[in-house]
């Protein structure tokens, strides 16, 4: 069963996973283009344009993911579903855009002269929130008809067609930031056609305000989780920028670019896992089961690979990037140990989702920005972009524990603590030595070779606790691939 899972999840992530890697290979050459400032002015703009597209997703793709499989939508219904939502969609985020361009057009100035950030930067990256929205929802009803190779096409145009440009911009033209604000604009217009193209079956001009409601009802809540998930993902550089200067924020920044791998790895997973897990549900009596299971490998896998990326950051960074990128290390362990955390909230909140409890999200995820607030207050002065970082690992700890806390009141699974107990102690242990002496300057054979026993280390333990399962993995191997339909 659960094996079942695991290669439905490889399946339907692994594609949009190597799209959005394509990103963070091009890192290496825009960090010999860009300053440290530079990119902590991208990541203002980045994270102000973020705040819109949580507002301009009023839950939609959440909800039609949740009504898509329910019993009382029956086939003939689901594409009037599919569009009544795409309908909202579409004119709420226009709205919402709307909105908020003429918001803050009016300081564009101030912002300019504060922070950096040109008016033409902050409008373009406003500007592709909707077709952002629409993408997003569209890819979700790809994977909910499991088809990886449509949802893999429509990833190549949202992601690496905008990279792709954005760079000929950057390099040839010598178009700055700007350029790769121009760059993922067009991908996302260009991928809309395609998208919408792909799902035509499931588009009808047929709508239905009774089902838009519905789906409404069941999302709506999410914007306010949505709203905390950003305060306390994001706000951060705004605190940063305040209370230290623009290279801390770089430092950040460029720290949160690493971390980005594994959000890229928690994205392919999300995109899988959520229509598995309520397929699951109505196909499996022992699905509670599968669920615990998946929830202590998922961990497990997340924070090996967190590891890995944590111990060597100092020699990425030293290969990759100039000399004044390499402050960033010590900040990306809790960063990424961070994302780690969050990574396992897909399936610690379920429980809540499963109950239709959802206003419980944005209780515990408001609650969970208020205790980031206060954390960066007390630790920015101090330790400046580390200390940011520190409270962002905090706040996910505090995030998947409360999210677990409900799910376990409401929709129980027989949780395997031992082997969650060990991820968690590793994921303290490598936090703490990521953070110190293993990413110290010195990156010598001896040195490296002490952080490749450690993930040996880590590996092996998992065999003896039955995380891993090696009858499993030969079956598996014996078995051969499989192919989606």
């Amino acid at each position: 069963m659960l094996k079942k899972l695991g290669r439905e999840v490889a399946i339907y992530g692994a594609g949009d996973l190597a799209l959005r890697l394509v990103g963070f290979f091009v890192f290496p050459i825009y960090a010999h283009v860009f300053s440290v400032a530079e990119f902590g002015v991208l990541a203002l703009i980045t994270t102000t344009t973020g705040v819109v597209a949580l507002l301009a997703s009023p839950g939609l793709t959440m909800a039609m993911t949740r009504y898509y499989w329910d019993p009382e939508v029956p086939l003939e219904r689901r594409p009037v579903a599919v569009s009544s939502g795409l309908a909202a969609l579409l004119a709420w985020s226009t709205t919402v855009v709307a909105l908020a361009i003429a918001g803050i057009f009016p300081v564009r100035e101030l912002i300019a002269s504060r922070y950096g950030a040109t008016w033409l930067m902050v409008l373009i990256g406003l500007l592709a929130v909707v077709p952002e929205q629409i993408l997003q929802y569209s890819l979700n009803v790809l994977r909910l008809h499991f088809s990886p190779w449509k949802f893999t096409l429509v990833s190549f145009f949202k992601n690496v067609f905008g990279v792709a440009l954005g760079l000929v911009l950057v390099l040839a033209f010598q178009g700055g930031l700007l350029g790769l604000f121009i760059g993922a604009f067009a991908g996302a217009l260009i991928g809309v056609p395609v998208a919408l193209f792909l799902i035509r079956h499931e588009l009808t001009p047929r709508l239905d305000p009774a089902i838009a409601k519905r789906l409404l009802a069941f999302g709506y809540p999410f914007i306010f989780a949505g709203l905390a998930y950003w305060i306390f993902g994001s706000v951060d550089r705004w605190m940063l920028a305040e209370m230290s200067n623009n290279t801390e924020l770089g430092l950040y920044a460029i720290a949160y670019k690493f971390a980005g791998i594994l959000l890229f790895v928690n994205t392919a997973f999300g995109q899988a896992w959520s229509p598995s897990a309520l397929k699951l549900r109505n196909e499996e009596p022992a699905y509670r089961l599968a669920y615990a299971r998946a929830l202590s490998a998922w961990f497990f896998f997340l924070t090996l690979a967190g590891a890995a990326i944590t111990l060597f950051a100092g020699e990425a960074l030293r290969l990759l990037t100039p000399r004044e990128y390499w402050a960033a290390a010590p900040v990306l362990a809790p960063l990424v140990m961070g994302v780690v955390l969050s990574g396992t909230t897909q399936i610690t909140g379920l429980g809540i989702s499963l109950e239709n409890r959802t206003r419980l999200f944005a209780t515990v995820a408001w609650a969970t920005a208020l205790a980031n607030v206060v954390l960066n207050l007390l630790l920015i002065p101090r330790w400046g972009a580390l200390g940011s970082a520190i409270a962002t690992f905090l706040s996910y700890a505090l995030l998947t524990c409360a999210y677990l806390f409900w799910s376990q009141r409401l929709h129980p699974i027989p949780l395997e603590k031992s082997k969650l107990l060990y991820s968690a102690a590793l994921v303290v242990i490598v936090t703490a030595a990521g953070s110190g002496p293993l990413v110290a300057e010195d990156w010598s054979l001896v040195t490296i070779l002490a952080k490749l026993a450690l993930l040996a280390l880590m590996a092996a333990g998992a065999f003896p606790l039955g995380i891993v399962d090696l009858a499993a993995v030969k079956i598996s191997y014996r078995a051969g691939p499989t192919h989606a339909k």
